[in-house]
């Protein structure tokens, strides 16, 4: 847990210091063909100084036909070669580099676009690496590359950043109580009515489950002046040809709602890779708040995953229920078909709703582990029980470790 606890905490400093550092200023920028597009009328680059970075003098966009090469980015070489980024960039709206070449992330620099839902997509043919303490900030982040490197400290960190859910969800919950937000799991609602416990924000997006994509939900207020508790986990996409190496975190939690609102829900990570190497961390975790947001969802598409990488969905710490944290979210292993639902042994009276399923393929196993509790339809046939699981509508067999649902 205290694992867990320093990731989340290293998550919001990183945001914040995107939001004070001096930076490079782009507005509205698209790529093409290995360059930066700007369709805006006017942009100023201004002058950057820090750990690693160069000065730039300021330049003055006047045409919404100019190109931006790597070297106008403050960096060196070329996109369609090796870009080599050496000044910290931030943004205010979506960014999108494409290349044939490699792009190298150099240490201490920093690329933020620090809003809600802001993407960021890194489009390369060759190889992409982020080096040590060196990282990206924004809502969503998408990665294409033949090979991603993450050197140790580096970061991909979508935090409290995540932008609107989808539509006709529930995950924010209603009314002033400080409830967390649901996404893969439950939000902990800490307000008990006729000794019965029930849920803040509920879940969402099963249906995506093996390849999530959406953001996580905000954390319930308490008043009408403060409708909001922490915001929900934003959207991280990676899609590697070869080896992924992680020595740093790849985050996607929900924000802090703290004594005064619920966390917010954890977002949805999702890789796509033939090897995933390294001793990093994999989180989509709830927020801590009043009541705990719930874990979000993740999904691991690689044909071999080294055992010390951390993959963690679990919810969020309640302050105003110490006993009952959002309830866990969701780790799909998609080379596997196996679900894990694991709370990191955070204890919790809300529950994990498994809704339907999958036939074709049919899944291997389910996993319900490490404090974690799951609501259960009847047409599961295999569970393995290492907590609490309850069955909707009729009783199941329990055979060892197993359960097993009557013929």
């Amino acid at each position: 847990m205290c694992s867990s606890l320093s990731h989340w905490h290293i998550g919001q400093y990183i945001v914040w210091g995107c939001l004070y550092m001096s930076v490079i200023s782009l507005n509205s920028l698209q790529y093409e063909s290995g360059n930066v597009f700007s369709n805006d009328l006017q942009h100023e680059f201004r002058p950057v100084t820090g750990n690693g970075s160069r000065n730039i003098s300021p330049i003055l966009f006047s045409s919404s036909s100019h190109f931006v090469s790597c070297e106008d980015l403050g960096g060196v070489g070329s996109f369609n070669t090796t870009c080599l980024l050496n000044t910290n960039l931030s943004l205010y709206s979506d960014f999108y580099i494409s290349g044939t070449g490699n792009l190298e992330i150099l240490p201490h620099v920093a690329i933020c676009c620090p809003i809600e839902g802001c993407t960021i997509t890194l489009n390369m043919s060759g190889n992409i690496k982020v080096s040590h303490h060196a990282g990206v900030v924004a809502g969503s982040v998408v990665f294409s590359a033949a090979n991603l490197t993450m050197e140790y400290n580096s970061y991909i960190n979508t935090t409290s950043l995540g932008g609107a859910p989808p539509s006709q969800t529930s995950g924010t919950p209603f009314g002033y109580d400080g409830s967390g937000g649901g996404h893969g799991g439950r939000g902990a609602s800490c307000f008990k009515s006729n000794q019965t416990s029930n849920w803040g924000g509920d879940v969402y997006a099963w249906s995506t489950l093996s390849e999530p994509w959406s953001y996580g939900s905000k954390g319930g207020g308490i008043s009408d002046e403060k409708p909001y508790g922490g915001l929900g986990g934003g959207r991280v996409k990676l899609i590697i040809v070869g080896v992924l190496y992680l020595n740093g975190s790849i985050l996607a939690e929900g924000g802090d709602g703290g004594s005064r609102g619920g966390g917010g829900s954890g977002g949805s990570i999702f890789v796509h890779a033939v090897k995933l190497r390294g001793n990093g961390t994999i989180s989509a975790a709830g927020g801590k708040g009043w009541g705990g947001g719930g874990g979000g969802r993740i999904s691991l598409d690689c044909y071999s995953i080294q055992e010390d990488i951390k993959v963690t969905v679990h919810g969020g710490i309640s302050i105003g229920c110490s006993g009952n944290a959002g309830a866990a979210g969701t780790y799909f292993n998609a080379d596997l078909l196996s679900l894990r639902v694991g709370n990191d042994n955070l204890t919790t009276e809300t529950e994990t709703p498994l809704l339907d399923f999958s036939t074709s393929p049919l899944w291997s196993n389910v996993f319900v582990e490490n404090n974690a509790k799951a609501l259960v339809p009847l047409l599961w046939t295999r569970v393995q029980v290492l907590s609490d699981v309850f069955f909707l509508m009729l009783p199941l067999l329990y055979r060892g470790g197993k359960c097993l649902a009557p013929l």
